[in-house]
């Protein structure tokens, strides 16, 4: 049983002004899958390593850290190396692409993924099964679904179920080639816009909700009911949240559980609100500071590099200066090339001036002139472990201003562990503060704060949705339209018959 293991996972951010290109892309070949311990694919081989009649093939994996809309020079690049490299290595029983949902290409006027995962399919011919392996703020379509086989999701956010979902993925895989399923397929779009900070799984709704998607996987005739949050800021047809079922044989059931599903998340929807703890900047800062607690950590939640914003605001550091006294604050993963070329320049030790915002993007300028002093930096940072994104970084340099810590980088980074700081010679739980360009925590710094708090930032990832402009998503969509009625029976689609 040869199984291929292929996959394009990037999170995309349409109004993010820094594009994903090839120089952005992350790479790996067969032999660095094998030994690499990558994101979900370590998943998939685990679990064809556990049967003596699978023989695992991987070939061709990429990844990037989310950011901008990817260039279709990167895109191509990466979908003619995967399809040349599946019809050399062909014939296969089964393939496993391990995406993420939210990918986006410049000038591809349909969803990338299922464009990707639609051309794995007309490679392999409509006789070898896909399983897909998928964030949970990915989005579906009718084409996706249709493509593939069966389907994984991720269960957790913050993300702590890579490795299951990747195992799960390449089981249920397994299971189809093995007995001869021709498994049936529905899924309902729901009409409602959710950024992944109101779906925590730690919270309610998320937490009851991903909590019982094990006990209808265990439904006799089914192989797994899914939810699909969807990647709330991009302005597409497809954007929305998604509640969908795979079934063994019986179609009728695989539309039973995923319309049963859908009207439990359409009951929540109006509870779909942070719940953790939140504050504007000033207040959010002035907080940490005097709380008992240490360390506290503060998201700057509209700037969240890790849902693909460029990182570029200065917009709480310059908040920070303001406070008064010398606080004990380390600010974190603001990306601003130039400065980082004139504080390298100047060496450690040289006292530089450092004009703040001139380097800004997606918001406009804000200048303001300060005096920082070199700690360290390089040409770039190695961060040892295990990471889903980038393991080596590009240059960056820490200052001290004031009694404020900072980090800037000359390209956009996710701040997501203790590793992080320890690689920039920062202890991560020894100031009394901490802001990471984040919107909820990741699990590795979740778990050594001692407080967080959701700072309520503008910038491209700000949390209101409201506030954004709409011109491509159907209508009506909750919250931006209120008080309307919705029936699961009219947004079904996959095997109805």
């Amino acid at each position: 049983m040869r199984i291929a293991i292929v996959g394009l996972s990037i999170e995309i951010m349409l109004s993010s002004p820094i594009p994903t290109g090839i120089e952005a892309l992350q790479e790996y070949s067969a032999e660095q899958m094998l030994q690499g311990d990558l994101w979900m694919v370590r998943g998939v081989l685990e679990r064809l390593a556990e049967d003596e009649v699978c023989e695992a093939v991987p070939l061709y994996w990429a990844t990037a850290l989310p950011g901008g809309p990817m260039t279709r020079e990167a895109y191509d690049h990466v979908k003619s190396k995967t399809l040349e490299l599946l019809a050399a290595e062909s014939p296969f029983d089964g393939v496993v692409v391990v995406n993420h949902g939210a990918l986006e290409v410049d000038g591809l006027e349909v969803d990338a993924d299922s464009d990707f995962v639609c051309a794995v399919r007309a490679t392999i011919g409509p006789d070898v099964p896909i399983g897909v392996a998928l964030d949970l703020h990915g989005d579906m379509t009718p084409s996706l679904l249709d493509a593939g086989t069966v389907f994984s999701v991720l269960r957790t956010a913050p993300h702590r179920d890579d490795h299951q979902t990747g195992y799960r993925a390449a089981d249920q895989l397994i299971t189809v080639i093995r007995d001869g399923l021709k498994p049936k397929k529905a899924a309902v779009k729901i009409p409602i816009l959710v950024p992944g900070e109101t779906a925590v799984t730690t919270q309610e709704p998320g937490r009851t909700l991903y909590g019982s998607l094990p006990s209808l996987d265990s439904i006799p005739g089914m192989l797994e009911a899914n939810i699909l949050v969807g990647f709330a800021w991009n302005d597409r047809p497809w954007t929305s949240v998604t509640a969908f079922a795979v079934a063994e044989r019986d179609a009728a059931l695989a539309r039973e559980q995923a319309i049963a599903l859908a009207e439990r998340i359409w009951a929540e929807h109006k509870n779909f609100v942070l719940s953790m703890e939140t504050a504007e900047i000033s207040e959010g800062l002035q907080r940490a500071l005097s709380a008992p607690e240490q360390p506290v950590y503060l998201s700057d939640s509209g700037d969240n590099t890790t849902a693909g914003a460029s990182g570029e605001l200065t917009t709480v550091l310059q908040a920070a200066l303001d406070l008064p006294g010398d606080p004990d604050i380390v600010i974190a993963g603001i990306t601003a090339p130039q400065t980082v070329a004139r504080l390298l320049a100047a060496g450690i030790g040289a006292e530089v001036t450092v004009e703040l915002g001139v380097e800004h993007l997606s918001r406009p300028r804000t200048d303001r002139k300060v005096q920082a002093v070199v700690l360290g930096g390089g040409e770039w940072l190695e961060l040892g472990g295990f990471q889903p994104y980038r393991s080596k970084e590009a240059a960056w340099a820490k200052v001290r201003i004031g009694n404020a810590i900072v980090t800037f980088h000359s390209q956009p980074i996710g701040i997501t562990t203790p590793q992080h700081f320890r690689a920039m010679d920062i202890d991560p739980a020894a100031h009394k503060a901490y802001v990471v360009k984040l919107g909820y925590l990741h699990p590795q710094l979740e778990d050594i704060a001692a407080r967080h708090i959701l700072l309520l930032s503008d910038g491209t990832t700000q949390l209101d949705m409201t506030r954004l402009e709409w011109t491509r998503i159907p209508r009506p969509m909750w919250p931006l339209d209120n008080d309307f009625e919705w029936s699961p029976n009219a947004s079904l689609y996959g095997d109805l018959s």
